[in-house]
């Protein structure tokens, strides 16, 4: 993909200066750019490379254009961050117009098909399935029976998504992940074996969800395993069972929730965090990474550390202490002698 430089200013609402029939062709960063690229500054730390940078244009905030030298091209922007990922998806090649059902792709008679859909090679799509306006179902992917995905989402290569599923619009589900696998239910007999519960319920992922790489979320045991508008998950990450995920919660890879936990809106989940079954967080609770979460969280925005998580200023105080305990034991030792010592000398 390339664009010229005005077409870019334009998508971006900027102000450009200098050539708009300069042919962009990728983003790059600073200083790496080359002819042919445009890069961004937002950081004085890079004002070095932006000095030198060989970019055929360079997005820069209107706050910094003091820095714009006369004969190379910028586009002026309110605040580059905000503009970027705007810019980014312009090369992104997710984003390339696709349309069409490969050859190879086996799809029941009875499925409901949008306009203006891809579908790729190998994609298996059963029966009573409703694929909306705009889907793009890469290669290998699985959608299981009565599974509906609203419109402009996108189901990357090799996921799996099971029977009475339902999905969002614009989400983008990345590779290999499994939506609607069987919660881990078992009933244990008498004889010490374990009988499996059927697992009837199903997952809804609402709106603007982004599901990482490899994840797996469990269908309820009955009733729906929830993922709300706008919530962001990582890669290798684990939702079990009848779990509930408030609205633009972001979770960072490796983070297990247990059956029938609920999270409030805009919670932050680190790396690696675990988090027991039967709880409730709180709106806006923040968990670092590697944190076992044990019990409910009532107060909203608060911050939580350590297994079992405590406060978070808590454990920052408590590690402070716990890192010199080998010193604070010599000295207790050596107080504990001497005060030894001076119960001998009063006898």
């Amino acid at each position: 993909m390339s664009y010229l430089l005005e077409e870019i200013a334009h998508k971006l609402g900027g102000e450009l200066k200098g050539d708009g029939s300069v042919k962009i062709h990728a983003p790059a960063k600073i200083e790496e750019a080359t002819i042919g690229t445009i890069s961004f500054f937002a950081n004085a730390k890079y004002l070095k490379f932006l000095q030198a940078s060989k970019a055929s244009a360079i997005l820069i905030s209107n706050k910094d254009k003091d820095q714009i030298e006369e004969g190379k091209n910028y586009i002026l922007v309110k605040d580059v961050y905000t503009s970027l990922p705007t810019l980014l998806s312009l090369f992104d090649p997710v984003n390339e117009p696709r349309k069409g059902i490969h050859s190879s792709a086996v799809i029941a008679d009875s499925t409901s098909i949008g306009d203006e859909i891809y579908i790729g090679p190998h994609v298996i799509i059963e029966e009573g399935a409703n694929i909306g306006n705009g889907v793009k179902i890469f290669g290998q992917a699985f959608i299981g029976k009565q599974v509906q995905i609203s419109e402009h989402t996108i189901i990357n290569a090799g996921v799996k998504i099971y029977h009475h599923c339902q999905i969002g619009a614009h989400c983008i589900i990345h590779a290999n992940a499994v939506i609607g696998s069987d919660g881990f239910g078992f009933a244990p007999t008498k004889e010490g074996k374990f009988n499996k519960i059927p697992q009837v319920g199903n997952v809804i992922i609402e709106d603007e969800v982004e599901i990482g790489a490899n994840c797996a979320i469990d269908r309820a045991s009955m009733g729906s395993t929830i993922i709300k508008k706008g919530t962001k998950l990582d890669n290798l990450i684990h939702i079990a069972h009848n779990v509930e995920i408030g609205e633009s919660t972001v979770m960072a890879a490796q983070a297990g929730v247990a059956g029938s936990t609920k999270l409030g809106a805009h919670c932050m989940v680190g790396g690696q965090v675990g988090i027991v079954g039967h709880l409730s967080i709180a709106a806006r609770t923040q968990m670092q990474a590697q944190s076992g979460m044990i019990k409910s969280v009532k107060k909203e925005n608060t911050k939580w550390y350590g297994y079992p998580a405590i406060d978070y200023n808590n454990y920052l105080r408590s590690f402070a202490s716990f890192k010199n305990l080998p010193s604070t034991l010599e000295e207790i030792r050596s107080l504990k002698k001497r005060l030894n010592d001076l119960e001998e000398s009063a006898k």
